[in-house]
Formats: C-alpha cells, sequence, structure tokens
C-alpha cells in the first residue's frame, strides 16, 4: 500500500540527485529490502533505477548517517543502522515511511505520543491563543466542513487544524512534535474509504468541540476534548489495519 505524504515539505529537495538516493536508499532500509547491519547499495546497484553520481552518492550516505539510519564501521563499509538508532520524528524519516507499508507497530507508537502531547498542546493553546491563533484554526476547521470528505484540500486543512493548535501553544519544544502528529493524522485518514462518510462527520463534531473549548479558553476541556479526539482516530484506523485484532483503546483510558 503507498499512501500519498501531504505534511509539509521536507528539508531535502526531491528534484536534486543527492535528495533521489538518499530517498532511495533510506526506504530500502525502512522497509527491510536492506536489513539492520548490511552493507549498503552503492552507486553501481543504484544506476539501474537512478542516475548516481559518486558526489551525489557521498552526500546522501551523510545526510542519512546524520538522520541515524546508517553509520559507517572502520574497515566493513557503509551499513543500515537498527532501528533505535534511527531519529523516527525528523520530518524526511517520517516523511520516507510514506513510500513503504503502514507498519501498525510505528503507527502504534506515534499515536501514544501523539496522545500525550497533543492534550497538552489544546490545554496550552487555550490558555495562551491570540486573535490570530483562533483565526488560523477556524479557517482550518471550515476548510475541513467546505469541502468534500478525504479530498486533498480537506486533508491539508485537517493537517493545518492540527498544526495550528500546536503553534498557539507559544511552545517551541512541543511544536517540534507537529510532524509526528501530522503523520499520524494523515495515515488516520488516508486509510479510511472515500465512502466512509460517518467517521468523517463524527470526526468534524470532535475538530469543532476542541476549537469551542480553545475559544472559552478551557485548559482542561480543551485537553480532555483533544484526547478523545486522538483515541477515536486510532481506534478506527487500527480497524483498518487489523480489523479482527484492533484493541480498542478507551476514552477514558
Amino acid at each position: 500500500m503507498r499512501i500519498r505524504d501531504y505534511s509539509r515539505p521536507t528539508t531535502l529537495n526531491p528534484d536534486r540527485l543527492f535528495g533521489q538516493v538518499a530517498q532511495k536508499l533510506a526506504v530500502a532500509i525502512i522497509t527491510g529490502a536492506v536489513k539492520a547491519g548490511e552493507v549498503l547499495p552503492d552507486e553501481d546497484d543504484l544506476r539501474s533505477d537512478i542516475s548516481v553520481s559518486r558526489t551525489a552518492y557521498r552526500e546522501a550516505v551523510k545526510v542519512l548517517t546524520a538522520k541515524g539510519l546508517v553509520e559507517a564501521r572502520p574497515k566493513s563499509g557503509t551499513r543500515a543502522a537498527p532501528r533505535d538508532s534511527w531519529n523516527l520524528l525528523d520530518p524526511d524519516v517520517l516523511a520516507w515511511h510514506f513510500e513503504a507499508d503502514p507498519n501498525e507497530k510505528f503507527i502504534r507508537d506515534l499515536f501514544e505520543l501523539r496522545r500525550f502531547a497533543e492534550p497538552a498542546a489544546a490545554r496550552l493553546a487555550a490558555q495562551r491563543r491570540t486573535a490570530a491563533d483562533i483565526a488560523r484554526i477556524e479557517a482550518a476547521f471550515r476548510g475541513m466542513v467546505d469541502n468534500e470528505p478525504y479530498d486533498d484540500v480537506t486533508i491539508r486543512a485537517d493537517l493545518a487544524f492540527h498544526e495550528s493548535v500546536f503553534a498557539a501553544s507559544h511552545n517551541a519544544t512541543l511544536m517540534c512534535l507537529a510532524s509526528a502528529v501530522a503523520a499520524t493524522v494523515q495515515w488516520s485518514l488516508l486509510l479510511k474509504s472515500v465512502d466512509d462518510r460517518d467517521f468523517f462527520v463524527a470526526s468534524l463534531v470532535d475538530h469543532e468541540r476542541v476549537l469551542d473549548a480553545i475559544v472559552q479558553r478551557d485548559g482542561d476541556l480543551a485537553a480532555a476534548r483533544m484526547k478523545a479526539l486522538v483515541i477515536d482516530s486510532l481506534n478506527t484506523t487500527l480497524a483498518m489495519l487489523t480489523p479482527l485484532s484492533a484493541t480498542i483503546i478507551q476514552k477514558t483510558a
């Protein structure tokens, strides 16, 4: 299954050769085509798919090393690093996951992070939001309401809603988690059927309730409503991935 990435542009330019090489190698590592500890394909191995220069290959390896996907071992070459070394919240690493099939464990992990981070962001947003913050959140919500479910513009509006809540928290470190939230929102939306209007309508109600709590400056209510929204999204996403074995998370947990 291939999932389109609607997130903000990553730090690498896909039109640059070394960016293409980095993506090719990264996807091979993330999918397990190149397993941890295995030597990376060299530029000759990649030339059947893309034109690769030695300089572009070296730049790509340097980028992947900085992101934890690759490690250089003395006298044994450049090899794929184990997953626990990857910078999983790096925007490029998250984007490269969209080139691979969704991994249930990774999606669960991201949702777990989201379950802690996003209610906290909503709480702070309610306490600190400005008129400009409210205008951005309302505009994003209106974009969800005014367009067809699961259209590109609707998905982008949903992402903008969550990113605007993080921005309204006015906490720079918390805002660093916005890319991970964007990834889970995308997986949640894009795994669903375009005919699943019931989920979409219910989600609109949840988003509006979060917005209302932020407008009211009620931090506790905003956090509680955001937590409910995240748990609903997790449960429906897991149902799409593993319909017979998904574990339902209770909103009161």
